[in-house]
């Protein structure tokens, strides 16, 4: 397949278009970047016949994947970390490990984090960085975006200064992004990490910049107690690693959404993770401040915090993506994987068309961009990947689609019709 066609004619011998039901032998016509129409393939060769046809054969092609959560510059740390003990030791171990680390480390990182989303049919990403290293291959790969600027202060004196050196990170990272199909935001990063001031101040700079933003939100039972308590393992253990012996905000009995909502930082513009330990009340709070959510199963088994409450999620309407986190708590960056193991987590509770659609539709929901990307739709850009399975069962399309799917089996990905990746002997 020629690699920069303005025109094209792309079929399959399955179209899963996610808004609509699945297609045998299906296409899709191309046209700078945009889909122009969708439908059988004999129909689009016949009603646009001096266009080019691309026929990608025994081949499932749907819209690109979205890992709506991780953190490119920790690839490196995979295998380093602690499995299966408690959150705050892994957290413990983090910090002390990455005080360690350097730019080379964060750049050889995101270089490889971004090769893996690639090969794995992940067409947009949302990722946090501190380094600002993540930005540079993500736009050299031609992937779509957000990159969220971390920042963390216990310190109530050290607000003002932090929210400035952040304000400078983002117009870094602003001008590192610069002519790419990626975005910047904001990243607060846990209810736990940062001063009330400061939790305010970021509030504040949202609403002014009128930017994106994601949170690690209620992802431990620790981080629970902590906030509402001023007790646990994060009091005696983590705050102290970093040279903190108190609460970094007022102890009142709320919970770490209440918190978030109190600072003002509950909005349609965040993007909560994880949300594991979620009450009904906190719930409620979610739907009415239009809040969007990105779920990691594997990285919350990885860390023994327990499991999302995803069947409720799904039910209340809320925005749900899927994100594989970092490989400091994943054994892996494939959202194939991700599928499946929630498929199982979940059981009957979450079925494998809903999976499929958090991490393609329900991804692109979660980072505002449902308009553009994540289904095959005419009038949406052409962000598409395929997979070499040519069988899928009649009656469960989807879960057949998770019981086959594997990096492995992607051929080419596509953004704004452009290939971004192609599977070493799958040129047509």
């Amino acid at each position: 397949m020629t690699p920069e066609k303005t025109t094209v004619i792309l079929t399959a011998r399955f179209l899963l278009p996610i808004s609509s039901p699945p297609l045998l032998d299906g296409g899709l016509l191309i046209r700078d970047g945009v889909i122009c129409a969708v439908g059988k393939a004999s129909a689009l060769i016949r009603d646009f016949a001096t266009e080019p046809h691309d026929d990608l054969g025994g081949a499932v092609l749907l819209p690109g994947l979205v890992n709506a959560h991780t953190h490119l510059e920790l690839t490196g740390l995979h295998g380093r970390l602690p499995f299966g003990r408690s959150f705050t030791e892994w957290a413990t171990t983090l910090l002390n490990l990455r005080s360690e680390l350097d730019g080379a480390f964060f750049a050889t990182s995101a270089r490889l984090g971004t090769t893996a989303l690639l090969r794995s049919g992940v067409t947009c990403v949302a990722d946090i960085t501190t380094s600002g290293r993540s930005v540079a291959p993500l736009k050299a790969a031609g992937l779509r975006g957000i990159i969220f600027q971390e920042i963390l202060g216990l310190d109530p004196e050290q607000a003002t200064e932090r929210i400035d050196a952040a304000e400078k990170a983002l117009q870094s990272l602003q001008l590192q992004a610069s002519g790419s199909l990626l975005s910047v935001g904001l990243s607060p990063h846990a209810p736990y990490s940062l001063s009330e001031p400061l939790l305010l101040r970021c509030a504040e700079l949202l609403r002014r910049r009128r930017l994106p933003a994601t949170i690690h939100l209620a992802e431990s039972p620790e981080e629970v107690t902590y906030i509402g308590l001023g007790i646990g393992p994060i009091a005696s253990e983590l705050l102290p690693a970093v040279g903190r012996h108190s609460p970094s905000h007022r102890v009142c009995g709320e919970s770490p959404v209440a918190l978030l909502d109190r600072a003002g930082l509950l909005s349609e513009q965040l993007l909560a993770v994880h949300g594991v330990h979620v009450g009904g009340s906190d719930l409620e709070l979610l739907k009415q401040r239009g809040v969007a959510l990105a779920m990691c199963p594997r990285s919350n088994d990885y860390l023994n915090v327990g499991t999302a409450p995803l069947p409720r999620y799904l039910a209340s309407g809320l925005r749900v993506g899927l994100g594989t986190d970092s490989l400091a708590s994943n054994e892996t960056l494939s959202l194939w994987d991700e599928m499946r193991f929630a498929h199982r987590l979940y059981g009957g509770a979450v079925t494998a068309q809903q999976l499929v659609t958090m991490a393609t539709l329900g991804g692109a929901a979660v980072l505002g961009m449902a308009g553009a990307i994540g289904s095959l739709t005419p009038g949406k850009r052409a962000d598409l990947t395929a997979l070499a399975i040519d069988r899928l069962d009649d009656a469960d399309p989807y879960g057949s689609l998770l019981s086959q799917a594997s990096d492995g089996l992607v051929v080419l990905s596509m953004v704004e019709g452009k290939i971004v990746y192609q599977r070493e002997g799958a040129e047509r």
